[in-house]
């Protein structure tokens, strides 16, 4: 580690009670995490401890994993448990879950899965409430749990399980807490309840904070761990060992307070383009290129990495498209979207054996599907489709085919993959089965067709394909697909700590958070990908921390796309040619 340790630094080093490190993008606040960890194991752990390195979102921990790998010696690195929060909680709940009342064994309930539940529901929705006491009833009756109950539970858990605190305590006797600014209220109170027996570490950057929209987390979380914790504190300010030789971190401060100056920064360009998808379309994709040559000039050679962010998710799809049109550019796409995995549900379905005695069963569990994926839409025509297609497999099963366009399509469906001879290779398969759907001639199956271009190199799943060919492999067939897209996408949202971030990645920009990249393209159109969030009033104080901390992802680079018209009211586009 080439981290310079000053005297502050050094004070962390040496604490042994709790302590708050402050600092911006690239400040060293990871590598000091890791220093810190290292010390502990220099002071010799005992058998079955591990320090613990906790992280809000899986793209910290993936990044951690990395620094650990790259600069942990390679006998201190098992002693090093990076886990989020999710991951975590579910190994206390799977453990201790009966405590509070769950039966055995627990279940978990993806994200999508429960956004068709509550009908796309938002928290100031008419009818949350209900939907939060049958989510709870869901828990203690089923055993299923929801991804949102995992921190509130475990802080229940803990709070009335003093032994199971301690034995955690005694396996994790130093917990290291990254981005603790975005913690949620039972996020923190779990960190709490732990720091009664181990020494806690929390890191934090108070611009960073993106997340301020979700319940529970809150804008006071940094005073809250000092008066919970009376910790030892240091700022190591807005040092820049991320992008040295740039001034991306000033350019990012500068959007973030305002004050963008009437000169060019060093590492930053933007291109502007005109009207029409195909302009928009060229630029996209000839954005990897340029970006490209602009680093290869600039550091001598072509980047690891390179990402490409919008702040919207359907600005993720167009991205998407562009770059697979002609000759497609190969890429990764991050998303976490209920409509796209769970009309990949229906894709899955469709890959699974088919046999003619149960046709018209397929055609009903078709149309179950197509409900479950409109349902989490949340609007008034996805409950209409919703309810019309549960009503036409309820009368496919008693014997009585309805005449009805939707229906005519499911069963279109259902014949045409019965009859497509598959390859055994997932991806191609995948394509088939898009074009299945898409070729009904139903608006709906369309609808969902096109989201299929999320998982369409199982850029997010590769344990999909995976998982897939294994299947292939046992049973010249994909038997149980459904189950395998279930288990895979549970198993992604829990840990992908070990996913690598080399290649070309687009995602929205709330993704990002924790990522870092050779480049950064920053695509804006006003439609679909605006920089100002939810059409918020000025100053944009929001929106302005979201791309603060986008751009702050570069370490050689910021490449800003962007419609000339109109105009964006956070940039000032003279000012960055």
């Amino acid at each position: 580690m080439s981290l310079k340790i000053c005297e502050k630094r050094q004070s962390i080093l040496d604490a042994v009670g709790h302590c708050l490190v402050l600092g911006g993008p690239g400040s060293g606040k990871t590598t000091l995490a890791l220093l810190k960890a290292l010390r502990k194991v220099d002071q010799k752990v005992r058998p079955g401890q591990s320090i613990l390195f906790l992280s809000f979102s899986r793209s910290a921990v993936a990044r951690i994993a990395g620094a650990a790998k790259k600069d942990l010696p390679i006998d201190s690195r098992h002693v090093l448990s990076i886990q989020t929060f999710h991951s975590f909680f579910w190994q206390i709940l799977q453990g201790h879950g009966y405590l509070v009342g769950a039966p055995r064994p627990l279940r978990i309930v993806q994200s999508h899965e429960e956004t068709s539940l509550r009908a796309g529901l938002k928290p100031d929705d008419e009818g949350w409430q209900e939907w939060v006491a049958r989510r709870l009833k869901m828990f203690h009756d089923e055993g299923r749990i929801c991804f949102d109950l995992f921190a509130p539970i475990t802080a229940e858990l803990l709070k009335r399980a003093v032994g199971i605190r301690h034995r955690i305590a005694q396996r994790h006797p130093l917990i290291l807490v990254d981005e603790t600014q975005d913690t949620s209220d039972d996020q923190w109170a779990c960190i709490r309840l732990l720091s009664g027996n181990s020494q806690i570490v929390c890191f934090a950057d108070p611009d960073q904070m993106i997340y301020g929209h979700l319940p529970g987390v809150s804008a006071n979380r940094i005073p809250v761990i000092r008066n919970d914790l009376k910790p030892l504190e240091i700022d190591l300010g807005s040092e820049n060992n991320r992008s040295p030789g740039t001034e991306i971190v000033q350019f990012a401060r500068d959007i973030y307070v305002g004050t963008i100056r009437g000169s060019p920064y060093v590492g930053v360009t933007c291109r502007l383009f005109g009207p029409g998808a195909e302009v928009r379309d060229k630029i996209i994709r000839g954005s990897v290129g340029f970006l490209g040559k602009l680093i290869e000039k600039q550091t001598g050679s072509w980047p690891e990495s390179i990402a490409i962010f919008s702040t919207y998710t359907r600005g993720v799809a167009v991205i998407t498209a562009a770059l697979q049109q002609d000759k497609a550019i190969p890429h990764q796409v991050l998303f976490d979207e209920a409509f796209a995995l769970l009309s990949a549900r229906a894709a899955a379905f469709l890959l699974e054996p088919k046999q003619e005695v149960r046709h018209t069963e397929d055609v009903a569990v078709l149309l179950e599907l197509v409900a479950a994926a409109f349902r989490a839409k949340g609007t008034k025509g996805g409950r209409k489709l919703r309810d019309r297609c549960l009503s036409y497999a309820t009368q496919l099963r008693a014997e009585k085919i309805p005449g009805v366009r939707i229906v005519k399509a499911a069963d279109a469906a259902v014949t045409a993959a019965q009859m497509h001879a598959l390859t055994g290779d997932p991806r191609k398969d995948w394509s088939a089965t898009k074009k299945i759907m898409g070729n009904t001639g139903e608006q709906s199956f369309e609808d969902m067709a096109s989201q299929l271009d999320y998982l369409v190199a199982f850029a997010r799943g590769r344990r999909i394909a995976e998982a897939l060919s294994a299947a292939w492999i046992e049973h010249g067939a994909y038997e149980n697909a459904r189950a395998l897209l279930d288990a895979a996408l549970a198993q992604d949202q829990l840990m992908s700590a070990g996913e690598s971030l080399a290649g070309i990645h687009v995602m929205n920009s709330h993704k990002a958070k924790g990522k870092q990249f050779d480049g950064v393209v920053l695509y804006r159109q006003e439609h679909h990908a605006p920089f100002v969030w939810r059409a918020e009033a000025p100053p944009y104080a929001e929106s302005r921390r979201l791309l603060h901390m986008a751009i702050t992802r570069a370490r050689k680079h910021v490449l800003i796309v962007s419609e000339a018209f109109p105009g964006c009211p956070i940039l000032k586009w003279h000012k960055l040619s």
